[in-house]
C-alpha cells in the first residue's frame, strides 16, 4: 500500500469519530436551545393575552385576597333608639310636626327614615345603633369596641322653633327600660357560617359590662361617625360607619324633670290620624298628660 492511502486510511480512523462526536454534541444543544426559546415564547404569549399565573389558594381552595379577614364581613349600623327606648322620637319645630308625611311613609321605620331627612334629631340620652353583620365565609367575629366619633357640633339656635316631640305609633308600646340583649362592651366571639347575618343593638352610655368607663357619647347635638372595631379570625379589623350617605346625628332632649315638651303622635295604618299631646310643666310627680286629636297643617 502506498503511502498516500496509508495516511487517508489514519486520518479516516483517527479524525471521523471526533467530528461525529462533536455533531451529535452540536445537535443536543441545539434542541434544548429551541425548546428553552419555545417555552420563554409561550410565556410571553401568555402574558400578552391576558393570562395571569393563577392566585395562590387559601383555606377551602380560594384565593388568598377573598379569604383574608378583611373582606370576610360586611358590616352596616342604624340609628335603631335610644337609651330606654327602641321608638325612635325626634325634636322638630312645631309647624314640621304638623306636616303630614308623604305617601310612601306607610311605616315607623320609614317614618323614622323621613324624619331624618327632614331634620328631625333623635331625642334621648344617648343613642342605640343596631350593627348588622353579615359573613362570606365561615369566620369568627367578635365585637371589640364601638365609639361615636364626632365630626361637627350642631348648633340649632338659628333654627326656628318652638321644638316640640314627634313620633310614630304602631301599636307597640315602648319599653320602659333599656331591652336585653344590647351589647355593653366585652363578650366572646361569634361564629358565623358563610351567608349568616348578625345584629347587634350597641348602646353608647359610657359603661362596659362590668361598669368600667368606656368612651360616652358627647352631649349635645353631633353629627358623628361610629367606629367599630372587630375581630375577625382573630385580627383586628376597624371600620369607620356613617348614615347612609351623611353622618349619624343624635341627640336632642327638650323634656327634663318638671317638663314635658309638646308631642305630636302619628299614626300611620290603617287610617291616618295625628295625635297632639299639650306640654306638662309641674313640680314633683308628672300628673297625667292631655292629649287629643289634631288635624294636620
Amino acid at each position: 500500500m502506498s503511502a498516500g492511502r496509508r495516511l487517508l486510511r489514519v486520518v479516516a480512523i483517527g479524525v471521523l469519530p471526533a467530528v461525529l462526536a462533536f455533531a451529535a454534541v452540536y445537535a443536543l444543544r441545539s434542541g434544548d436551545s429551541d425548546s428553552d426559546s419555545g417555552d420563554r415564547a409561550g410565556s410571553a404569549r401568555t402574558t400578552a393575552s391576558g393570562g395571569a399565573p393563577p392566585a395562590r389558594a387559601g383555606a377551602g381552595g380560594q384565593p388568598a385576597a377573598s379569604a383574608g379577614p378583611a373582606g370576610a364581613v360586611e358590616l352596616a349600623a342604624t340609628l335603631s333608639g335610644t337609651t330606654y327606648s327602641t321608638e325612635l322620637t325626634f325634636e322638630v319645630p312645631e309647624a314640621r310636626a304638623r306636616v303630614s308625611p308623604p305617601e310612601w311613609v306607610r311605616d315607623c321605620g320609614r317614618f323614622a327614615a323621613w324624619a331624618r331627612d327632614n331634620g328631625g334629631v333623635p331625642v334621648g340620652p344617648e343613642p342605640v345603633h343596631t350593627l348588622t353583620l353579615r359573613a362570606r365565609r365561615s369566620v369568627d367575629v367578635q365585637v371589640s369596641a364601638v365609639r361615636a366619633v364626632p365630626v361637627t357640633r350642631v348648633d340649632r339656635a338659628r333654627e326656628q322653633g318652638p321644638w316640640v316631640e314627634l313620633a310614630c305609633r304602631d301599636g307597640v308600646a315602648s319599653p320602659a327600660a333599656s331591652p336585653p340583649g344590647r351589647w355593653r362592651g366585652g363578650g366572646m366571639p361569634h361564629p358565623l357560617a358563610a351567608g349568616q347575618t348578625l345584629e347587634v343593638p350597641v348602646e353608647l352610655d359610657g359603661l362596659d359590662e362590668s361598669g368600667g368607663p368606656v368612651d360616652p357619647f358627647p352631649g349635645g347635638v353631633s353629627d358623628y361617625r361610629l367606629r367599630v372595631e372587630l375581630e375577625v379570625d382573630g385580627v383586628p379589623q376597624t371600620y369607620d360607619l356613617r348614615d347612609g350617605d351623611r353622618d349619624f346625628r343624635c341627640c336632642g332632649r327638650i323634656t327634663y324633670m318638671g317638663y314635658q315638651a309638646a308631642r305630636y303622635e302619628w299614626t300611620l295604618a290603617p287610617a291616618r290620624a295625628l295625635r297632639y299631646c299639650a306640654e306638662l310643666r309641674y313640680t314633683g310627680k308628672p300628673p297625667p298628660r292631655t292629649c287629643g286629636p289634631r288635624a294636620p297643617a
